[in-house]
């Protein structure tokens, strides 16, 4: 059992869950990161990882005892543990606790792969962490925790929480056949507690329907990024987070385009505006 948390030293795969709406809208992109050194992660990650290492912690020894105040170093920076963090792993440890009551298998901060929808898995890993995955006859629970406190993660149709799901799915089937073969629904859900709206947020999805996007999306487009065919770079909103944005020229052309969208937006409600004006200026 844990005693302290140790949030350092956590690897993740190339082509993983974290990353996917990355690689799954632009196959190209993660050939385009090895011409890049790795982005180094900033103090709102830093905190997001110790946010993420309590919660483990706490799931493991039963018990959240750590007061404000306190510091562990991530990576280089002391991150202190603020009443704010603690009150989102009490939300998180009651949200899992709800589960466990009823599960009949669960797992806490397991790597799960869906390499097993391979009969001779690529030579590339395909793997994430998930922060909490449990099963009882039915249904098939993932849970992911975000600490960050911006734009609210939309849970309906995430290719991280189906990708986990994926997984999850593999992991009970190798560790519980028994459980796989009556599971019928696999819930899906973000405990998010800093972005404002409903701090726990779930969507649902038929295991039929998530092993048929599986082998529909999932897996094809990772034959095809582990393909020598070349691929197109597609840009759009998932740019802002992909390591090769710096120097992509589809990224630089969309945000051109985008900026002159904008401006002419902007330079029409002018002109429109200064013709009312006009028309209402007595002569």
């Amino acid at each position: 059992m844990q005693d302290q948390p140790n949030p350092n030293g956590k690897v993740h795969a190339e082509l993983g869950p974290s990353s996917s709406d990355i690689w799954l809208t632009c196959l190209q992109a993660p050939r385009e990161w090895k011409k890049y050194p790795p982005r180094v992660s900033g103090w709102a990650a830093h905190e997001g990882t110790l946010a993420h290492t309590l919660c483990e912690a706490a799931l493991l020894r039963r018990d959240i005892p750590w007061k404000p105040g306190l510091s562990f170093p991530v990576e280089g920076d002391s991150i202190p543990i603020t009443q704010e963090m603690l009150n989102a792993v009490q939300l998180y440890v009651n949200t899992t606790n709800l589960i466990s009551d009823i599960a009949l298998w669960r797992a806490i901060e397991k790597q799960v792969s869906f390499a097993w929808l391979w009969d001779r898995p690529p030579a590339v890993d395909l793997f994430g962490t998930a922060d909490f995955t449990a099963a009882d006859s039915k249904a098939l629970y993932v849970l992911d925790f975000k600490y960050g406190a911006g734009k609210a993660v939309n849970v309906a149709g995430n290719t991280q929480l189906l990708c986990y799901g994926v997984g999850a799915y593999g992991m009970l089937r190798e560790q519980r056949p028994d459980l796989a073969k009556t599971i019928e629904d696999v819930s899906l859900t973000v405990v998010q507690p800093r972005a404002g709206g409903d701090p726990v947020r779930q969507w649902n999805i038929t295991v039929d329907d998530l092993i048929y996007w599986a082998y529909s999306v999932l897996k094809p487009s990772i034959d095809k990024i582990l393909s020598t065919k070349p691929l197109q770079l597609v840009p759009g909103r998932h740019c802002y987070f992909c390591a090769a944005s710096r120097g992509c020229p589809a990224y630089q052309k969309h945000r051109l385009q985008e900026s002159m969208s904008l401006f002419t937006e902007l330079t029409t409600a002018e002109m429109l505006a200064a013709s009312v004006n006009a028309l209402d200026t007595p002569i």
